[in-house]
């Protein structure tokens, strides 16, 4: 029994020692490959196009919870089914904010398709 417990506990310090040796470093300094430039230059893009999608989205998720809580509250004060009102608010509010809402999402497409192309030509000159 003592053996198997300090077998065991020596395979766990050997295997997460392994593990621990697997992670990335972070780069010292940029690398001169024009392949991982071109790489970090689309990863900067897609995080960029991240944040203003996410932005979009919470802005327009207000928008519409703004709208459905006050249906709620109204649907109640009149003694109807809040549940239906509240589906029927979400329905009629995401309509009116979908072309605000496409349009944020059109540009940051745009922004982002414009730098990754950037970076694939520059990637491609080299």
């Amino acid at each position: 029994m003592k053996t198997t417990t300090i077998t065991t506990l020596a395979l766990l310090a050997a295997l997460s020692g392994l593990a621990q040796a697997q992670t990335a470093a972070p780069a010292a300094t940029q690398s001169t490959d024009p392949i991982v430039q071109m790489r970090t230059e689309k990863r900067d893009a897609n995080q960029v196009y991240r944040e203003a999608t996410t932005a979009a989205r919470k802005e327009r998720d207000a928008k519409v919870n703004a709208a459905v809580d006050a249906a709620v509250k109204d649907a109640k004060a009149q003694g109807k089914d809040p549940m239906v009102a509240r589906r029927d608010a979400r329905s009629k509010a995401r309509a009116a904010t979908r072309p605000a809402y496409d349009a944020q999402m059109a540009a940051a497409r745009k922004e982002r398709d414009t730098a990754r192309a950037a970076a694939q030509a520059t990637a491609t000159k080299s």
